[in-house]
């Protein structure tokens, strides 16, 4: 019976030392490659590639692959390049990404913050900003799909900092 209770207490240890649960794998690979080139704007990688979500039973690791940065820059240039013009230079760094489950708000909802800081130079007209974003899907918390419902997430947070990086290109007063 001792054995019994210790070999228990072995494999809960083992277990929630390992975590309990694989991370789950949300891969953005194909999206980030079929996005244009676009070497006059930049995402610097920070390396995040896990987003823990808090808010569930347990909190639950997604990895994104390639990347956090890489799924950000890849929707930003898909936003970006048809407005291109010669002479613009975005470069964006400190990049940080946090996710998270209401699951007692009403509906529950899946959220995303998104922040990083931005250099834009057009045509020699230069501004620097830091830019916060958020953004919100409904999710059912017993089957949260968190594999689909992250990519959502992390194109809408994209897209809301497109908008507001083009608004600051033209704010620098830049003739197109």
């Amino acid at each position: 019976m001792v054995i019994k209770q210790v070999m228990a207490a072995v494999a809960v240890a083992f277990l929630s030392g390992c975590g309990g649960k694989a991370v789950i794998e949300s891969d953005m690979s194909r999206l980030v490659a079929a996005s244009p080139s676009s070497p006059w704007l930049t995402v610097d990688d920070n390396g995040q590639k896990v987003l823990v979500v808090p808010g569930l039973a347990s909190k639950e690791k997604v990895q994104v692959t390639p990347g956090v940065a890489a799924a950000v820059e890849s929707r930003l240039r898909r936003e970006l390049q048809p407005k291109y013009f010669t002479d613009l230079i975005i470069n964006c760094r400190k990049l940080e990404a946090s996710a998270s489950v209401a699951a007692e708000a009403e509906p529950p909802t899946a959220g995303l913050d998104l922040s990083m800081n931005c250099h834009i130079v057009a045509r020699g007209l230069s501004s620097s900003r830091a830019y916060r974003v958020h953004e919100s899907l409904p999710v059912q918390p017993a089957a949260p799909h968190l594999e689909r419902v992250v990519p959502a997430l992390l194109e809408g947070a994209s897209k809301q900092l497109a908008d507001q990086l083009w608004a600051d290109v033209l704010a620098t007063g830049v003739k197109r």
